[in-house]
């Protein structure tokens, strides 16, 4: 398996430890997490066909740029520099560098030019370091969102400001490039994360660092959590671990103990009881059939951050113990952490990342741990969170993951996705790990691999109106005799704001609804769907997409849709 975010691509960032909470800040009043998850009804799901970002795209990237000033630390200064760059694009233009600070070995992939050759790093630790001024860092994954998705190119050249002197940047310039933030004073060491070169009055020496996009990943294939897993014991086991989020005072008056009082205040209106022989924290139990769910709910004083070694045990306890491990607190910039030091189970698990850039920091690690992605999901933002949407996002994937494991797995993880982005009304989180997962509803992929389908498309744009009842139709005509088994309906369009549109499908007087003003304020919509409501049918005849906007000042384009029919047996 490979990850939807990244592959092994990952770099080292040495910095001092400082809390990752810009947007992170806590908020005033009281916790409020809003309605509960675990009582909205779910629908049957929808198979996800491409990146597991609503909106987002994989690419492979090379990085270049000068150095000046590293000589000590010149096979360090590469990565270093890139996290400024990670700063600047992702600020400007949605476009998220993944440089990890966990992984040691990016020094050993950088190519130097010395001399007007490329020369590789085991070649260049001969050499003196001043002559190491001039880099390349092949093959980075990268995310990109929204726009900067849009038409992106293999060979198309993108640049950020950076500076050319990192290492002396907080002498040199002081505070005149650097964002003032409250949780973070400013220093040497994280700098690159209070990074704004375009701030008036900045004093660095600044250079045009290119990233060159070199390949762009191919949308991702239909894939769920491996439900046949989760389910062999008949017992899915889950850990929500609320992590300290205030600086000071009582723990039991921190904000995410009143947010873990809210997420068990969820539990018990949905029916799960509380069971009196909990080894650790709270545990809450509910039995659907056959099946039963467990949730453990640590509260912030058994652990307080990925670098509170004191709880390191009851870290290790929750990892050992859980199919879907979640931790919902800060992030730490810097070496070392409790996702590095804790032993991994040999069983399938989902961890949930739910710290601030917690992708950035935490799925290295987490692949390292369970040595590839067979046996791991991982689900994480790739930007800071708000503290207010830790359990929103917490519940919409728990409620859906619920309703797969108590329904034969019909919940994919474009349908988890779909429900935490259209929960937040961004698209920041995603999940790594999940191509080339082997279960489906249907059978094992793996082992037993679909039988062929049928395909047909229609490629001709057509214009989706703003506010107008009679929308964009679209049609294909399916000119074979064949009884549908499964129906898959795969979308790809353009719109500012799909929270304005009502997608439905018609075909032999029945007219199912795609899409039905979901996703607030996301942008586009790249998409499989599976339709249940045909299976049996006769897929012969005029098959039309309609989408309709009916609210004023968004509008947007049908790119290309296609239906693929799996005939039944």
């Amino acid at each position: 398996m490979t990850s939807l975010f990244a592959s092994a691509s990952r770099f080292a960032v040495l910095t001092a430890l400082a809390l990752a909470t810009a947007n992170c800040a806590s908020p005033t009043g009281p916790t409020s997490s809003g309605p509960n998850p675990f009582l909205n009804n779910q629908d049957p799901g929808k198979a996800d066909t491409g990146y597991l970002n609503m909106a987002g795209l994989e690419v492979e990237a090379t990085l270049e740029a000068d150095v000046q000033g590293a000589t000590w630390n010149a096979f360090e200064a590469p990565p270093n520099l890139a996290q400024f760059a990670t700063t600047y694009l992702h600020k400007r233009h949605s476009i998220y560098v993944m440089i990890v600070n966990e992984d040691t070995t990016a020094p050993d992939r950088v190519e130097w030019r010395v001399d007007g050759t490329w020369i590789p790093a085991a070649e260049a630790k001969r050499l003196a370091p001043e002559k190491l001024t001039h880099f390349r860092m092949p093959a980075i994954n990268v995310v990109m969102l929204n726009e900067s998705a849009r038409n992106v190119r293999e060979g198309q050249v993108i640049t950020a400001k950076v500076p050319l002197k990192p290492y002396s940047i907080k002498a040199d310039a002081g505070k005149t490039c650097a964002d003032e933030n409250s949780h973070i004073g400013l220093s040497q060491s994280v700098y690159w994360y209070l990074w704004n070169p375009d701030k008036s009055g900045c004093k660095a020496t600044l250079q045009e660092m290119t990233l060159t996009i070199t390949k762009v990943t191919p949308k991702n294939p239909t894939s769920y959590p491996e439900y046949d897993k989760l389910w062999a014991d008949n017992e899915l086991k889950v850990v929500v671990l609320f992590g300290k989020l205030d600086d000071s005072g009582d723990i039991k008056n921190d904000w995410n103990w009143g947010a873990a009082d809210d997420f068990v205040g969820w539990l018990k209106e949905a029916g799960f009881k509380e069971a009196q022989d909990a080894p650790l924290g709270k545990r809450f139990q509910k039995s659907v059939g056959e099946k039963k769910e467990t949730v453990d709910v640590y509260y912030p004083d058994l652990f307080h951050d990925p670098t509170d070694y004191s709880h390191l045990a009851n870290f290790q306890k929750a990892v050992s113990e859980h199919e879907v491990v979640i931790y919902l607190g800060h992030s730490v910039l810097g070496t070392g952490s409790a996702y590095d030091d804790v032993h991994y189970p040999d069983f399938y698990q989902i961890q949930f990342l739910g710290g601030c850039l917690a992708y950035e920091y935490y799925i290295r690690p987490v692949l390292n741990g369970h040595g590839s992605w067979e046996n791991v999901d991982a689900v994480a933002s790739i930007l800071e969170n708000q503290y207010t949407e830790m359990n929103p996002a917490t519940g919409a994937f728990l409620a859906k993951l619920f309703y797969g494991f108590e329904n034969g797995g019909k919940a994919s993880w474009q349908d988890i996705m779909a429900a935490i982005n259209n929960e937040l009304g961004h698209e920041h989180f995603g999940v790594a790990g999940a191509r080339g997962n082997c279960f489906t509803p249907s059978g094992n992929r793996c082992t037993n691999p679909p039988p062929a389908g049928n395909h047909y498309a229609s490629t001709t744009p057509a214009a989706i109106p703003d506010n107008t009842p009679a929308g964009a139709t679209s049609t294909i005509t399916v000119p074979d005799p064949l009884t549908i088994g499964t129906l898959a309906v795969t979308l790809d369009l353009t719109h500012s704001y799909v929270g304005d549109l009502t997608i439905t499908l018609t075909h032999a007087g029945a007219t199912p609804t795609l899409w039905a003003k979901a996703g607030g304020r996301q942008q586009d919509i790249q998409q499989t769907f599976t339709v249940d409501l045909f299976n049996g049918k006769d897929a012969t005849g005029e098959w039309t997409l309609k989408i309709v906007d009916s609210a004023a000042m968004d509008d947007g384009t049908l790119n290309s849709w296609s239906l693929d029919v799996t005939p039944a047996s």
